[in-house]
């Protein structure tokens, strides 16, 4: 008689077929979203500043990697050609290089791995931006960032708010304060420290890196290359080091989960010591983007715990263990969350509410309801936003031609089995676009930057799949030695292939290493160059003596300055922006008839003169770089220009300061000249009555 199965024995089976089918339903739901245009769902007229995504038939270039030109076709086309005469070759090669990768140190790869990462975000840093920043996100955070390295945990007050009063700043009783958490700011303080904020952008590089290849190693142990490559790819993506250069907090919010899985995989291993660390980095990413980082922190920890293999709840050791490593945990996330939660009461009026909800109002959250600008945020436009973004993912993750999450998505609807490792990678990429869904605000500046800190775990997916891809045409499986040696590339041992199978899997390694030489060497480049291209460069001041240089915004921005500055919040000054005439409030803040407020309209109009035939520089993207509102006067603070009359009353108010005024070259840079000669220049004198 055969043995009856325990009920354990026939829960497992069906847990690992539901998991199957969940995992292929997913791989449906990501080739679906990309392979149909889901994005064309979106309304192309509501998009603002808060909402980009890919509309219009411009974008099918985009789509489809015909942005690339004719470079990408050819140098596809060439490399199937090829595969075909290689034979199998190319795939044997590849195989040898993969059992080398795999078997070199793990200390050596990671060095390797955290040495790229360093080497090429200075190089953009440097080179590309120039150690400028792109985003206000970005901005803001490093004046708050300033203050912090002087030992303030904000800015005073401001005495003339109307001045300086900039979007995502938040006037409060307690100071001038950034509306964005803490953390990110604080890294980065620790760079102006050190001399300079990309330090902190450098080290974030440099411990993604390391953590990667040290991580991977443990949680993909049977595709340890695979894990070493994907490392390599995530320092070295152009969406990552696009974030990277431009101070983002993306970056150190994946550098921080890398090393947070690091921890909890020793964790894993034994000791709770390890496990107290890994509370503190799931502390310190809440502290730096709330959402993204508690789910990610508990996935790449706690969860990694619950699901270890062998784990069984019902025994007392077993839970006991397991109790003593989420007290841990919990204990080095406290500090954090204390010092968080009084953060947000000091500032924000309570220890839950977040500085966007302070800035913008409670339509800041998640879900489906009117965001901030009064526009409604719907389940289609999640749908289509997320379309957009994972198309966008395909381009900008490596710069190249190939459909990258299309390749995922086969990969997750027809691979056999996933292991415990590549089922948390896989989470690891898709609870970001979960949360992103459920977010009003969506941008494409940098590619799905929402997504940014998923980049390692979309990087192994990649390589895995294209892997996958290969050996299931060669007509083989990629599978791990007895010993653990890595074997994910290599071709196993079995009977001779024929020649169709190995020159089609020869055909698709080639086209793989020449799309992704093709995104290092031109793809990635390209797109990093033409955001650096498109960045003003920053003034100079020679000045010996404090400063005060004034610049001349736009009348709306001039208008949204004076608006914060008498205390209205992020979302009524947008409102009042997008749905009323400039003279209108122009009028209404002089308290003026509309017939008195017609010259006076006249002329702020006409002061813009400059900016239309030049383009503008924003304060923002100034006031970070030298001295800032309550800290001592040593060199420039930068200041908006509101006209002579209004401007007097900061020029009263700084008699130290030697005042100067920005004003546009003509040949596409800026230059500092005297106060009067750029208010002679800039304003009309003003007729009687205005």
């Amino acid at each position: 008689m055969s043995p009856t199965p325990s009920p354990d024995q026939d829960r497992v089976p069906t847990r690992t077929a539901l998991a199957d089918a969940g995992r292929r339903s997913l791989g449906l739901v990501l080739l679906a979203l990309v392979a149909f245009p889901a994005f064309r769902l979106l309304d192309p007229s509501d998009f603002m500043e808060g909402r980009m995504a890919l509309t219009g038939a411009a974008n099918w270039r985009y789509v489809w990697g015909l942005e690339l030109g004719w470079r990408a076709g050819i140098a596809v086309l060439a490399a199937g050609a090829l595969g075909l005469v290689t034979r199998g070759r190319l795939v044997a090669a590849v195989a040898r290089l993969g059992t080398a990768l795999g078997r070199a140190p793990g200390w050596a790869a990671a060095l390797v791995a955290g040495g790229l990462g360093v080497s090429l975000t200075a190089l953009v840093v440097f080179a590309v931006f120039e150690q400028r920043t792109i985003l206000n996100d970005a901005s803001v955070q490093l004046i708050q960032a300033r203050y912090f390295a002087a030992g303030l945990l904000a800015g005073p007050p401001l005495a003339f708010p109307e001045f300086w009063s900039i979007q995502f700043m938040i006037q409060t009783a307690a100071g001038w304060v950034s509306q964005y958490p803490p953390g990110h700011a604080l890294l980065l303080a620790g760079g102006f420290g050190l001399g300079a904020p990309w330090l902190t952008m450098v080290a974030a590089s440099a411990v993604m890196g390391v953590m990667l290849v040290l991580s991977f190693d443990r949680l993909l142990p049977d595709q340890r290359a695979a894990g070493r490559l994907a490392a390599v790819l995530a320092v070295s993506s152009p969406f990552f080091l696009g974030l990277a250069g431009a101070y983002m907090s993306h970056v150190t919010l994946a550098a921080i989960a890398t090393a947070a899985l690091y921890l909890g995989l020793r964790a894993e291993e034994g000791g709770n010591g390890w496990a107290v660390a890994a509370g503190a980095a799931v502390g310190l990413m809440v502290t730096i983007r709330p959402v993204t980082g508690l789910v990610l922190g508990t996935l790449l920890t706690a969860v990694i715990w619950l699901t270890a293999p062998g784990t069984d709840l019902r025994d007392p050791g077993q839970r006991k263990g397991l109790l003593g490593k989420l007290g841990g945990w919990v204990a080095g996330g406290v500090p954090f969350a204390i010092g968080f939660a009084w953060f947000n009461a000091r500032f924000f009026g309570g220890p839950l509410t977040l500085g966007y909800v302070a800035a913008s109002g409670p339509n800041h959250g998640l879900g489906f309801h009117e965001d901030p600008w009064g526009r409604m945020y719907t389940p289609t436009a999640a749908i289509g936003h997320s379309s957009s973004e994972l198309v966008s993912l395909s381009r900008e993750l490596l710069g190249t031609p190939l459909p990258l999450v299309a390749i995922i998505g086969m990969f997750l609807l027809l691979a056999p089995r996933f292991s415990r490792g590549q089922r948390i990678v896989l989470a690891w990429a898709l609870l970001p676009l979960v949360v992103s869904a459920l977010y009003w605000h969506h941008d494409l500046v940098f590619g799905p930057r929402m997504l940014g800190e998923a980049i390692p775990a979309w990087a192994a997916l990649a390589v895995m799949a294209a892997v996958w891809l290969t050996m299931r045409v060669r007509g083989q499986s990629a599978e791990a030695s007895e010993d653990g040696d890595d074997r994910v590339a290599a071709v196993g041992p079995g009977a001779p292939h024929s020649v169709l199978r190995a020159s089609a899997a020869d055909a698709i390694a080639v086209i793989a290493l020449v799309a992704l030489s093709f995104g290092a060497a031109f793809g990635g480049p390209e797109r990093l160059q033409a955001r650096g291209a498109a960045l003003g460069g920053y003034p100079e001041v020679d000045e010996e003596q404090p400063s005060l240089v004034f610049v001349h915004e736009a009348w709306g921005d001039r208008l949204g300055g004076r608006l914060a500055g008498r205390g209205l919040r992020l979302d009524s000054v947008r409102t009042l922006l997008t749905q009323y005439h400039p003279c209108q409030l122009e009028a209404g803040l002089r308290g003026l008839t509309q017939a008195d407020a017609n010259p006076v309209c006249q002329r702020e109009q006409a002061s813009d003169a400059l900016l239309e035939r030049f383009g503008g520089m924003g304060l923002t993207g100034l006031l970070w770089l030298d001295d800032l509102p309550g800290l001592p006067a040593e060199g420039v603070l930068w200041v908006r220009d509101l006209g002579p009359e209004a401007n007097a009353r900061v020029l009263n108010g700084h008699p130290d300061r030697t005042p100067l005024f920005l004003l546009p070259n003509g040949a596409g840079g800026w230059d500092v000249v005297p106060y009067q000669q750029g208010v002679n220049t800039v304003w009309p004198p003003r007729r009687p009555g205005g």
